[in-house]
């Protein structure tokens, strides 16, 4: 089963649920329709926050706005308002965090990975056996270079994250990957040969996994750790 499909079959489960619910008596005041809508907003606004997007956040948050204008007594902002609101804020924040993500600040000059992309930071050092990359409000790329790789603790908050770890090699047998991700993206460039185990906590965010794994027993690599309103990408390599 796709993640997506999860995700949109539990939000639909979701809304029979308040329905049958509203059939009871409870929030007599809300139709059937709107909490279908309600339900198909919010599912919009976690999507657009994985994928970092403000016209998906800020347009299906306008719409649940219009739809709760009277219960939340913002009718005087609805609809056309609050529209042209999401309308310049979308374009306002792309602009601004399109710059945030291709220009680093404190250095004044884009950078480049090895494939050519352009980050606004890109780590390539050696490592020690505990390597800590983080990222808030722009976009990182680290290479993983340790030859004695133990532990990588990951942190991306409003941003976009990739670490590659085929550079780093485990004596020991064992290994520890910690996210901490909170509205943002990122990918993990994992080698083949790494038997992956998978003891993260999602909340309206969820992991996924690319290509085929080789099915190794060793080195093994538990990725814990929590996911808020984001999506993480296992890319084997």
């Amino acid at each position: 089963m796709k993640k997506k499909d999860l995700f949109w079959g539990l939000l639909l489960l979701l809304a029979a649920v308040l329905i049958i619910v509203n059939k009871f008596g409870f929030y007599t005041d809300i139709s059937i329709f709107k909490i279908a809508a309600t339900v198909f907003f919010v599912g919009l606004i976690v999507k657009g926050i994985q994928h970092i997007s403000f016209s998906g956040i800020l347009f299906p948050s306008a719409f649940l706005c219009i739809l709760y204008a009277k219960q939340w007594n913002i009718e005087e902002i609805t609809p056309w308002p609050v529209l042209l609101a999401a309308l310049l804020g979308s374009i306002g924040l792309s602009l601004i965090f399109k710059k945030y993500k291709f220009w680093n600040h404190k250095y004044g000059r884009n950078f480049h990975n090895r494939h050519g992309e352009k980050f606004s930071e890109v780590i390539d050092q050696p490592d020690s056996n505990v390597v800590d990359c983080s990222v808030s409000f722009g976009s990182s790329m680290k290479y993983v270079n340790a030859d004695n790789f133990e532990k990588a603790n990951i942190k991306c908050s409003f941003g976009a994250m990739k670490v590659y770890f085929d550079n780093a090699i485990i004596n020991s047998g064992s290994a520890e990957i910690f996210l901490d991700v909170q509205f943002g993206g990122v990918e993990l460039y994992i080698p083949k040969t790494w038997n992956i185990i998978n003891d993260v906590n999602t909340s309206f965010g969820d992991m996924e996994e690319k290509n085929r794994r080789m099915g190794s027993q060793s080195p093994v690599v538990t990725i814990r750790g929590n996911i808020s309103f984001s999506g993480v990408e296992i890319i084997y390599i």
